[in-house]
């Protein structure tokens, strides 16, 4: 299988946003790192063929007063994996590619499927390219109902230096709504059973006031 060289996605678990009730959100970096424990056929739960696999570990970054990510972070018990197919290595400009992920975090697995479009292939400079990425979460935790991830991604499939891969991701995930529910035919979909494991919280995800 195929690689895009030198993969690190980036940014900060549980920043502090608004968000209506019964909602929790995921900020966080993660990192590829070709040792992270992940099967060699982790791909194979892909809905679609692969042809590149990431797979990295979970980082906590700082963050300042006005919001901006510093260096490292502290790592988070977990990993996580990226299986996409690219079609299309010239990275043209609207072009689309669909994704695998799966985050294992402390309160148990996440999965997401969806699909990546290039915004641009030219900066900071030609060949770098800017991805945006959007995935319906098709495995979560018990406690939620659903929910969705989405990213900032950078690539340097050319491996120019000084470039660094990486993405920006936030998961916002929401907790079945009781008045929903309690509504004339609205029992709604029972919520994903709980993983082994699930029981500890990741690390300060946020719950709106």
């Amino acid at each position: 299988m195929s690689r895009i060289p030198a993969c690190v996605v980036l940014l900060a678990l549980a920043l502090p946003v608004s968000a209506w009730a019964g909602e929790v959100t995921y900020q966080f970096r993660t990192e590829e790192d070709p040792k992270a424990a992940a099967e060699p056929s982790a791909c194979q739960a892909a809905p679609f063929p692969t042809n590149v696999k990431l797979q990295g570990i979970i980082v906590v970054p700082e963050r300042s007063a006005d919001g901006k990510v510093r260096p490292g972070g502290q790592r988070v018990p977990g990993t996580a994996l990226a299986c996409v197919r690219i079609t299309d290595r010239a990275f043209p400009e609207g072009a689309q590619g669909d994704i695998y992920a799966r985050f294992e975090l402390p309160e148990g697995r996440f999965v997401a499927v969806g699909k990546c479009t290039v915004v641009s292939n030219a900066v900071p400079r030609p060949g770098v390219v800017l991805t945006s990425c959007a995935l319906k979460l098709t495995e979560h935790p018990s406690p939620y109902a659903g929910g969705f991830a989405t990213s900032a991604s950078i690539f340097n499939p050319l491996g120019l230096p000084g470039y660094n891969t990486g993405s920006l991701w936030t998961l916002r995930m929401f907790e079945p709504d009781p008045t929903a529910a309690a509504a004339p035919g609205g029992a709604g979909k029972q919520p994903a059973k709980a993983l082994a494991g699930d029981k500890a919280r990741a690390p300060a995800p946020v719950k709106p006031k």
